[in-house]
């Protein structure tokens, strides 16, 4: 089945594009250790996009006070004392003046080595910490954590669009997208487990390149090229880089110490289940829009001959290849600045 109409549902993407480079899909991580009995250090980090009068801190449950907090750039850090260990009890995140809807990723490691964690929704600040640690939650949370980081990356999901774009056929797009996903799944695990360390900054340009390259092959309309006649093996080079940005994300909040393995597992298997559920909402949509379209007309032409596969593609293009190349000219800057 040709995948003729894929672009316009980019040409609607493109019409949110500007609210979703606003936003910054990353969370507010909040972790909190017990150095002592009763006793812990916190820190609360947050994205650039949380400004400097609006920064989080954390209430307390009674009997619990702060101590030696600092704020900085991105978050702040200091120590609580409480009467009682922090187990069951309720602890919230404050904003000064008003929630920028932002997820909220919790951690609290006793001295027993439990770790309790929760992923909390934009609307949710507030987290009633669990008696006793379980590996369920610690596989719940972190595959919200991978859905919401695949979800919220605009760079990934333009990137497997332009793949969509070039493969066209359910079985081509079936071996692109295994091919990103092993590649991103082994440089994922191998930089998550400090087997392999890149630099980010270089990496996130690359990866808008990679989105850049994507586009001007779209527009060449050249089908007969390298990268569709074997699309697989531009999915699993990139998907590698692609990989390394995963990884990234994940560095900020960390893995379950004791847990390594559920933790960075689940978070993959979120990664594919985000990954998954835009493909299918993209082919639903294309399902949709064909049909549709199928018996309209404009000014007395059939819409369905008017969309040709080349004119789609072109559009596609565009939209794929517009905001790619802000980021990699900003990227690349940031680079040059290091």
């Amino acid at each position: 089945m040709k995948l003729r109409f894929f672009s316009i549902f980019l040409l609607v993407l493109a019409l949110f594009a500007p609210a979703l480079f606003a936003h910054d899909a990353r969370p507010v991580v909040v972790t909190i250790t017990e150095q002592l009995p009763a006793a812990y250090q916190f820190s609360i980090r947050v994205p650039d996009t949380v400004e400097a009068n609006n920064q989080p801190a954390l209430a307390w449950p009674v009997g619990c006070m702060e101590q030696n907090r600092v704020s900085r750039p991105g978050g702040s850090n200091g120590t609580v004392l409480c009467d009682l260990p922090l187990a069951g009890n309720l602890i919230t995140l404050d904003y000064p003046f008003y929630n920028p809807s932002l997820a909220t990723f919790y951690r609290l490691t006793t001295l027993a080595g439990d770790n309790m964690t929760a992923m909390l929704t934009p609307t949710s600040l507030e987290w009633t910490i669990p008696v006793k640690a379980t590996r369920g939650n610690i596989a719940l949370e972190y595959l919200a954590l991978g859905i919401e980081h695949i979800i919220g990356g605009l760079d990934h999901l333009l990137f497997v669009l332009g793949l969509l774009v070039i493969a066209a056929t359910l079985k081509r797009i079936l071996w692109t997208v295994t091919g990103f996903t092993i590649a991103h799944s082994i440089t994922l695990s191998l930089s998550s487990l400090g087997l392999i360390s890149i630099p980010i900054v270089p990496v996130e340009a690359v990866i808008a390149l990679s989105i850049v390259f994507l586009a001007f092959e779209i527009s060449r309309e050249h089908t007969d090229s390298l990268t569709y006649h074997y699309p697989i093996i531009i999915s699993f080079g990139f998907g590698l880089l692609h990989g390394l940005g995963f990884a990234s994300a994940l560095g900020e909040i960390g893995l379950v110490q004791n847990e390594i393995v559920i933790s960075l597992l689940f978070f993959n298997l979120g990664v594919e289940a985000g990954q998954l559920a835009f493909i299918f909402l993209v082919s639903f949509l294309f399902f949709a829009i064909s049909r549709v379209t199928k018996n309209l007309t404009l000014n007395g032409y059939a819409i369905k001959d008017l969309m040709t596969r080349q004119r789609m593609d072109l559009i596609a293009a565009y939209v794929i290849g517009i905001p790619s190349f802000y980021w990699l000219i900003d990227r690349v800057a940031q680079f040059l600045l290091i």
